[in-house]
């Protein structure tokens, strides 16, 4: 066996943590002669990520305060599982920690309070957290969390606000973000929204994003865009056409979502149930049959 240091104690609670087996994972955490950052985290994160355990997190957290200097990683995995279960609460004293020991600054664990806050149904101080940090701590991760987080609130103006400032830091994940927020908040059922969507149209129309761009319109009933996105980037984006399909299909043009539906050399689960439930809206029912039929025989 190697020489037993902080290194092989942390490999050996790392494996224990991996199987689940906490119960030797603890017992040889307990036994440690020496522990790092790595052992507390290892775990932390082992008792976050498996239901059942996350009291367990709680009580080393605060077993952590007190041995050991918390860490980034800690305090970031410690503001997840706030958000997963909704403990607003501690999660305000978890950022009062942060505020204390000078870890609010960082950039990751910035996007994780805005995260945190907004999904706990604190917009405002979420905001607040944004709004009131330095410029140069602002990045690309915590400028998406935040734009995500006033379209959840519904704030789609203040969601543009965002978006464009700083546009330097926009990126993919930053165009998918702002479709996919108008597309949930319907946000072209007014003329000005509507603006919004082709504008994101006109300045990023790439195959990683076309899918979630032909998802927009057809929500909004704009199906001559859509069809305009899917024909210019279909042969590098073939999923770009499903939902045209479903947007057809919706809307009962069944013989242009049958055409798009024939031009795809494979078909998914979404696509075939998309043709089948429109036939029978359609009231075509021997042709929602027969395509049926076509896909058992497939």
């Amino acid at each position: 066996m190697p020489e037993r240091n902080v290194f092989t104690w942390n490999a050996i609670i790392n494996t224990y943590v991996k199987n689940q087996n906490f119960a030797k994972a603890r017992t040889l955490f307990n036994a440690a002669p020496l522990k790092d950052y790595v052992t507390y985290n290892t775990m932390l994160s082992g008792y976050v990520n498996c239901e059942g355990y996350q009291d367990q997190a709680v009580r080393l957290f605060v077993e952590m305060q007190f041995v050991d200097k918390v860490y980034e990683y800690a305090l970031t995995t410690m503001l997840g599982l706030v958000t997963k279960l909704s403990l607003l609460s501690y999660g305000r004293q978890v950022h009062s920690y942060m505020l204390k020991s000078g870890n609010s600054l960082s950039r990751y664990a910035l996007s994780s309070l805005i995260v945190m806050y907004s999904k706990c149904g604190c917009f405002r101080d979420s905001w607040r957290v944004y709004d009131g940090s330095d410029v140069g701590f602002v990045d690309t991760v915590s400028k998406n969390a935040m734009v995500a987080a006033c379209f959840r609130e519904g704030e789609l103006e203040m969601a543009r606000d965002v978006f464009s400032s700083r546009r330097e830091l926009n990126d993919e994940i930053s165009w998918n973000t702002m479709i996919s927020g108008f597309a949930q908040n319907c946000a072209c059922s007014g003329v000005k929204n509507l603006k919004l969507g082709k504008e994101i149209h006109a300045l990023s129309l790439n195959p990683f994003l076309s899918s979630s761009l032909v998802n927009l319109y057809c929500k909004c009933g704009l199906l001559n865009y859509a069809h305009s996105v899917c024909t210019t980037t279909q042969k590098e984006n073939p999923f770009a056409v499903t939902p045209l399909i479903v947007g057809y299909s919706g809307m009962g043009n069944m013989l242009e979502a049958r055409r798009l539906f024939d031009s795809l050399p494979d078909k998914n689960h979404v696509v075939w149930t998309a043709m089948i439930s429109g036939y029978v809206k359609a009231h075509q029912c021997e042709n929602a049959f027969q395509l049926f039929r076509g896909n058992n025989c497939s």
